[in-house]
């Protein structure tokens, strides 16, 4: 048992590395053009701003709305943000995932070592996503002021939301398999979580409230991560990797399925 665990470390330490190395990689060739990098950067860093600006100016005019305050607002933005911006700068392929279904363009990735939807997740990066992730904790650091122990929080959430972004997308990419070209609907769909991620949660009832923390998970991805920024408790802790672990294994699995296909040369007829 002990030498399973010690393997399975080890394992997931040279995961980790390999994913910093490619992050690192892509990271520097996006700066080669470096003019069009940190104005990508700029106007994702004011876009968010004007919407941050936005819900401040609110509830400086409604301090109280169905008990959230502005800093309950700021949070969640910043973990929306800073989850969406390491989705999209570390695993930014995953969005690309349609079109090398259709397109055949997954064959460049099977012959690899690595397991193949690791290499297609972090095989691209965008660079805009880091003006997400400067927005992000930028505003955390400046408006809340934590502690250590919090800002080692939100880092460890963030991180797990953003698990649950990719997850979500490659589900989503994964229809491809089966249903052939479902780009416009993936990016309509995603679109929707993250919009739904940086409203309130207290606003939704309900059947919708429901369907916040289930088929689409936005709950999880802001809503849960601010309550244990409020307050530590480890059920909520055990929700939060518990709904992240499933959502994961659902997009892995959906995607070995497909990929059965796909290698079977069933997607022929889709892809002529």
């Amino acid at each position: 048992m002990e030498d399973r665990a010690m393997s399975a470390l080890k394992m997931g330490m040279r995961t980790l590395r390999f994913i910093g190395a490619y992050a690192r990689a892509n990271l520097r060739a996006a700066m080669e053009y470096r003019i069009s990098f940190w104005v990508q950067i700029i106007s994702m860093v004011a876009n968010d701003s004007l919407w941050l600006f936005f819900w401040w100016n609110y509830f400086q005019q409604f301090p109280l709305t169905n008990g959230w305050q502005a800093t309950d607002v700021v949070v969640l933005w910043a973990i929306t943000g800073s989850a969406f911006g390491i989705s999209v700068a570390v695993f930014g392929n995953a969005r690309q995932l349609v079109t090398l279904i259709m397109n055949g363009g997954l064959d460049a990735y099977l012959g690899m070592p690595r397991y193949a939807l690791l290499h297609v997740c972090i095989a691209a990066t965008e660079p805009s996503a880091w003006g997400d992730i400067i927005f992000a904790v930028g505003a955390y650091l400046l408006f809340l002021r934590p502690d250590v122990l919090h800002i080692a929080m939100f880092v460890g959430l963030a991180l797990l939301s953003s698990l649950i972004f990719t997850a979500f997308i490659v589900i989503l990419c994964s229809l491809a398999f089966f249903l052939g070209n479902t780009e416009g609907m993936t990016q309509q769909v995603f679109g929707a979580l993250v919009s739904f991620s940086t409203y309130p949660m207290n606003i939704f009832h309900g059947v919708v409230k429901l369907l916040l923390f289930t088929v689409m998970p936005a709950g999880f991805v802001s809503f849960v991560p601010l309550q244990l920024l409020h307050k530590f408790t480890w059920p909520m802790v055990g929700a939060m990797l518990g709904a992240t672990t499933v959502i994961v294994l659902i997009a892995v699995w959906i995607f070995e399925i497909g990929l059965r296909r796909y290698e079977s040369g069933s997607l022929l007829g889709m892809q002529g």
